[in-house]
């Protein structure tokens, strides 16, 4: 654990000592950049269907927008833009939360947004975004990009120029030792040099299953917990952020699967 401690903080050192590049891309270099990037053709039935409410403003995606607003504000007035969005244990949504935030943050003028689903032991968010069913092609692991072994816009999805995708095609054997790598941080720092990005959002695996969300803490400002109503028990959400805590800031929990009653009728049954 000593090990691991002091390779997290060595992470963190390295990512404040990595200088800004000079001449940042704005403009018309900035547009190109974001231009080559494969753009993202959704379904709207799908994301329907899968819960994904976000896509456009209506009042199914109220209460995103909430908790967008909520979690921006706070961001900014500390400084901060790498978000963790986790989980205690599996099936809480938490994959469903990220992506909701992420195209609820993209509907926000002059910001862009990188989603990056670094749950690399099951990923959803293909399935989820309606990628799987040979509409569009899959794009390749996280892995590959965080390995070197393929370029950003290699792998990245473009939703109307203000947010990038990256999704999983595949999952991959021992994350936790490629989201150790120093050469995370670096690669992370460059896309937001690059792409402007003012919001990272990162979809990470459960905490209490693997070591992957310790693993990559020193990359990230904050984490926000999403527990499922009914299923995830207050113990388990004690010992999440309590362990979160002493890594990073923890914003708060979101209670997800929540169904709303006969009070709250004109909402869909299962709405989040």
């Amino acid at each position: 654990m000593e090990r691991l401690q002091a390779a997290i903080e060595k992470a963190r050192d390295d990512r404040d000592r990595v200088p800004p590049r000079r001449g940042a891309r704005i403009g018309g270099a900035l547009d190109a950049a974001w231009a080559r990037l494969n753009p993202l053709h959704l379904d709207g039935e799908v994301l329907q269907n899968n819960r994904i409410f976000t896509a456009e403003a209506g009042p199914l995606a109220a209460s995103f927008d909430i908790l967008r607003t909520r979690v921006l504000r706070t961001m900014q007035q500390n400084g901060w833009k790498r978000l963790a969005i986790t989980s205690a244990t599996p099936e809480c949504g938490k994959s469903t939360i990220a992506l909701n935030l992420a195209f609820a943050m993209a509907r926000q003028p002059n910001m862009r947004t990188l989603q990056v689903e670094l749950d690399m032991r099951r990923p959803s968010q293909q399935r989820l975004l309606g990628l799987t069913g040979g509409h569009q092609p899959a794009p390749s692991s996280v892995a590959d990009l965080l390995s070197g072994d393929k370029s950003f816009a290699d792998i990245a999805l473009n939703h109307r120029n203000s947010l990038a995708l990256v999704t999983n095609g595949q999952s991959v054997q021992n994350p936790s030792d490629i989201l150790l790598s120093s050469d995370v941080g670096r690669v992370l720092s460059d896309l937001e040099r690059t792409y402007q990005f003012d919001m990272v959002i990162c979809d990470m695996p459960p905490s209490l299953i693997s070591d992957d969300m310790i693993a990559f803490t020193s990359n990230v400002d904050c984490a926000l917990i999403v527990a499922a109503a009914e299923a995830s028990t207050a113990a388990e959400i004690d010992k999440c952020e309590r362990d979160l805590s002493e890594m990073t800031n923890v914003l708060g929990v979101v209670l997800n699967k929540y169904r709303l009653g006969a009070a709250d009728s004109a909402y869909p049954d299962q709405y989040y």
